[in-house]
């Protein structure tokens, strides 16, 4: 049985060797089974809080809020889609600040792990993937030791890890610990050699002082695929008997602290299903346990944030025939709600956690908004020449090409064609959806989960318009076989049996509305709906940028909300049970937006009449599982 351990906290993985502590240290004990932190016995108390899930403004609140409940440590990922989402060109401006956000941890007197991937999972577009990577081979494989996602990884890294060095805790900044991989035992290619690459990458430009650490479920097929001696190995789970946890967690470590890497006070959510709540009594009760038991905890989520744009991701099967989206909003049912408001669970967390350490004084929560009624009116398609001169761009493909293979990561792809005879049009694959309309007229709407669809066509101008709906994120269906996971058409189209080639192809990745200059809207008569058309919404009210709001797109179909050009994510309240997007005030923009509230909605399946700004959120709409 592992002994009860040091109370106190945070999190480093590395060994201890007598007379090596220097005046700023985070080290393993081995000996006594704790972390030390500068020569102290320490235990970390920790929640998960992902920088790029927060507006840039509300940082600070969010982690005041964490050291306000008695946490000490804060635990992000590093997405390397969101910082290099073209090959060679790296971002890490606004929202994914990640070094801002890490000097402000720093001011705040709270330590930080880091989980660099290169894959994350976490819920989010590709498991943290770049689009482009799958299209650098045929035969790339992920997490693997297969040369050309290898040179890629550590190409990310190399550009990456020396930009961390200085804020590692023992040059002076508030990182105690950097993961190495990311539930690597859950991956049926357990491939050793990939994990030895990576740890020996992060200790050439680390050093050899900074804590390196895995995690992986409690179980020991997990653990054996997912540890390295030269690693500390911990573990991450919601619930079950701790003891049994720790003790084999014990057996993959030559001493040291138990830890639970990822415990878990709620669960993500997918369209279609039923919003996951989980008790505020079980999870402050367990949280009590192992902190009792010594042990150094992480809780994920501690504050879930939003997927804006097109960041969620989705869970699948191998073939991506099972395929099932992830909700805009990343709620979690965390202590903090996805608009930063403290909750029962909050209050019940921090009453544990002020028997192990300090609390603080909690900011209040943010003001929230009700604007009242949008009317919201038809202006224009998507695929309006002016509006694809403004926020797409036009091409040519041969055979039809994947979103990716023409250098597009999410939003839609557009196929068109002129039939000039009648026939059956064979469609084999499709992701994840696919609207088919012969001049203005909708035929058919494709699911991604549907394969070699067949209709019949008449001569007529043919556009088939493909809506991305997230990238998989589950680790252990998309490595051998990334391409399997690209959007748009990805099998052959026939016609009579026969190859169809020579596409016109319309990219709009509509990931703002900022490009859209307000073309003259047209007038659609009698037409009936259209996949692909834009609605806008204006009302002349000071959009306040301290307050937040919440968009209410009951009563529509699916697609995606802009508010004041800032794309919210996606809406699908026919699948619910998500109806409400939030709205933080920062994205009410600069001064010339703020005498006018502006929303735009590209809608693909079921228009209405307007949206409410309300000062409630509703994640618990109805749901219907047949619109997956």
């Amino acid at each position: 049985m592992l002994p009860r351990l040091c109370l106190t906290t945070t999190l480093l993985l590395l060994a201890l060797s007598p007379g090596t502590v220097s005046e700023r240290s985070f080290v393993v004990d081995h000996k006594d089974n704790c972390f030390r932190k500068d020569g102290q016995k320490y235990q970390f108390i920790s929640g998960s809080m992902h920088y790029y899930r927060i507006p840039r403004p509300y940082w600070k609140d969010r982690l005041l809020k964490l050291k306000g409940a008695g946490f000490n440590t804060v635990q992000t990922y590093i997405p390397w889609n969101l910082h290099e989402p073209v090959k060679g060109q790296l971002d890490f401006a606004g929202r994914k600040d990640l070094f801002s956000y890490l000097k402000l941890c720093s001011e705040l007197e709270i330590l930080v792990l880091l989980r660099p991937g290169p894959f994350i999972a976490a819920e989010y577009e590709f498991g943290g993937f770049p689009s482009w990577l799958p299209t650098e081979s045929k035969t790339i494989s992920f997490r693997s030791s297969e040369p050309v996602y290898l040179k890629n990884v550590l190409t990310w890294y190399g550009e990456l890890l020396p930009m961390l060095v200085e804020y590692l805790y023992h040059n002076g900044g508030p990182v105690i610990g950097l993961q190495v991989e990311n539930e690597y035992g859950s991956n049926p290619a357990c491939d050793k050699v990939y994990l030895q690459t990576l740890t020996k990458q992060f200790r050439d430009i680390l050093g050899q002082e900074i804590l390196l650490y895995t995690v992986d479920g409690p179980g020991k097929g997990m653990l054996d695929c997912g540890t390295l001696p030269e690693l500390y190995n911990t573990v991450d789970f919601g619930g079950g008997n701790i003891t049994s946890h720790f003790n084999l967690q014990a057996q993959y470590n030559s001493g040291g602290p138990p830890v639970n890497t990822e415990f878990y006070p709620g669960w993500l959510s997918h369209w279609g299903h039923k919003f996951p709540s989980k008790s505020r009594t079980a999870t402050a009760n367990k949280l009590d346990e192992m902190l009792a038991y010594g042990a150094s905890v992480n809780m994920y989520m501690f504050h879930g944030g939003s997927n804006f744009g097109y960041t969620s991701g989705a869970k699948g099967n191998k073939d991506a025939s099972v395929f099932e989206p992830h909700t805009t909003s990343y709620d979690y049912d965390a202590p903090l709600s996805e608009a930063g408001d403290t909750t029962m669970k909050y209050w019940d967390i921090r009453n544990v956690n002020s028997k192990y350490g300090p609390v603080y004084d909690v900011p209040k929560n943010s003001t929230k908004k009700s604007y009242g009624k949008v009317d919201m009116k038809y202006w224009g398609s998507i695929l309006n020449d002016t509006f694809v001169s403004q926020c797409g761009r036009r091409t040519k493909n041969v055979k039809p090409l994947s979103l990716e293979e023409n250098k597009q990561t999410n939003g839609v792809i557009v196929y068109t064609k002129m039939i000039d005879e009648a026939g059956t049009l064979t469609v084999g694959k499709v992701r994840d959806r696919a609207y088919l309309v012969l001049d203005g007229k909708l035929l058919t709407t494709i699911k991604g989960s549907s394969s070699n669809v067949s209709i019949g066509l008449m001569p007529g101008k043919l556009d088939i318009i493909v809506l991305s709906d997230g990238h998989i994120n589950t680790g252990h269906v998309h490595m051998d076989n990334p391409r399997n996971y690209m959007k748009g058409i990805t099998e052959p189209i026939l016609y009579n049996s026969e190859l169809l080639l020579n596409w016109d192809v319309t990219l709009l990745p509509l990931d703002s509305m900022s490009c859209f200059q307000n073309f003259r809207h047209e007038s659609r008569g009698n037409q009936p709906f259209l996949p692909g058309s834009i609605y806008i919404g204006q009302i002349d009210k000071t959009c306040d940028s301290t307050t937040d709001t919440f968009v209410d797109t009951t009563g529509w179909g699916k697609g995606v909300v802009f508010f004041q050009t800032q794309n919210l994510g996606r809406h699908w309240p026919l699948a619910g049970p998500q109806l409400t997007l939030y709205a933080p005030g920062p994205f009410c923009g600069g001064a010339e937006r703020n005498s006018t509230i502006t929303v735009h909605i590209v809608e693909f399946e079921q228009p209405a009449d307007h949206v409410t700004l309300t000062d409630q959120h509703n994640l618990r709409g109805p749901i219907d599982h047949s619109q997956l």
